[in-house]
């Protein structure tokens, strides 16, 4: 089972588990109940509690509801990614314009450096 960060809805109340912590809500990631939220021991992963309880059999609705604002959130953090997306590939696309540039630069150089070597060489020796 892995915890995670959900909030709570705004009708459901603080439970807290036999060690008098609070619950936070988690999210079962077991093959039976993959997805269901539930109250579980803030400890839980240091085994100190067995604290249990699922969430949507004391939410009713309020499930439902929370799951159309995570639904919201998510697609809004879609949109961020598309637009973070697409920011990164023209940056990618500058860069390889840049680094071609540069090589382009370089090979003229060299080209340069080697002419004026041969120019040199065929001055030197009359040919």
């Amino acid at each position: 089972m892995s915890t995670g960060s959900s909030k709570t809805h705004k009708r459901s109340s603080v439970v807290n588990c036999d060690c008098g912590m609070r619950a936070p809500i988690c999210i079962s990631n077991r093959p039976w109940s993959r997805g269901r939220r539930f109250y579980g021991c803030s400890q839980l992963e240091e085994n100190r509690c067995n604290f249990f309880q699922w969430y949507d059999k004391e939410e009713g609705n309020g499930v439902v509801e929370d799951l159309k604002d995570d639904l919201e959130m998510l697609q809004i953090k879609i949109r961020k990614f598309k637009i973070e997306n697409k920011e990164l590939k023209e940056l990618v696309k500058s860069l390889k314009a840049k680094s071609v540039k540069r090589r382009n630069k370089a090979v003229f150089y060299k080209l340069a450096f080697f002419t004026s070597w041969i120019v040199y060489v065929l001055v030197k020796f009359g040919l």
